[in-house]
């Protein structure tokens, strides 16, 4: 009783003390219209949560709430693109059991165990729309109804969101060698006068040492015919001189 009392709390709806009931229940039995609920209702709660009801936007207005999933969509994907492979998992797996936490009242995610079900740890009907309401507006996602049946514990459900969420190393990697063994062909089956040729080596040049940067590695720097250096390359040239000069 106490815990669901605390979720309708959550929600906007604290309890009614036994005055309060009585006095709308004697309100709506003589009112002429059937359509009254007696509820008491914490519109600033129900505001923070931001995924109004349709029945009390006449009461609050709130910013659209696909503008709302879009941003908690934009600072997760932010947050993971800023780790490695295996921090994502963390992320996710903090995220889930914090939202899991919030939705049955524990006092934090050290109370939820990642390997047990979601049934077991106490989740129902309600309590399941809730936590997939909640996780649809910290991840962007459109995640479907069924979701605490298809992902039976917090750890299935983080590998489940890991896929939608985070990119496949493996697959970018197979992706880029692709690129690479396309490039590899086309320079093998291509016949170019020595202009061109000095043009596309500059740009290869250019690449491998954008590469070597990315990986915190110092390229090995190519020596360049000024003379005959194209102006792409000589521009490439000036940008590596100021920025070490910066460094």
């Amino acid at each position: 009783m106490a815990a669901d009392n605390e979720r309708m709390a959550r929600a906007g709806m604290p309890p009614l003390t036994t005055e309060q009931g009585l006095a709308l229940f004697d309100t709506v039995l003589g009112a002429e219209t059937a359509s009254l609920v007696p509820v008491r209702l914490d519109l600033a709660t129900i505001r923070r949560a931001g995924d109004v009801p349709a029945l009390l936007r006449g009461l609050i207005r709130v910013p659209a709430r696909r503008d709302q999933v879009a941003d908690g969509g934009h600072r997760l994907a932010q947050r993971l693109a800023a780790v490695s492979e295996a921090e994502r998992r963390e992320v996710l797996l903090e995220l889930v059991l914090d939202q899991v936490a919030a939705v049955l009242g524990h006092a934090g995610r050290a109370d939820v165990e990642p390997e047990r079900q979601f049934q077991d740890l106490g989740f129902d009907s309600l309590t399941a729309v809730e936590f997939r309401n909640r996780m649809n507006a910290v991840t962007g996602l459109r995640l479907p109804a069924t979701l605490l049946f298809d992902q039976p514990t917090p750890a299935a459900l983080v590998e489940y969101l890991h896929g939608e969420l985070a990119p496949d190393a493996a697959a970018e990697l197979n992706g880029l060698l692709a690129v690479l063994e396309s490039l590899e062909k086309a320079l093998a089956g291509t016949t170019v006068d020595a202009k061109a040729h000095q043009q596309i080596e500059g740009r290869l040049e250019v690449l491998r040492a954008r590469w070597a940067d990315a990986r915190g590695e110092q390229a090995p720097r190519a020596e360049i015919n000024l003379d005959d250096a194209s102006d792409e390359e000589m521009f490439a040239l000036l940008d590596e001189e100021l920025s070490q000069q910066g460094d």
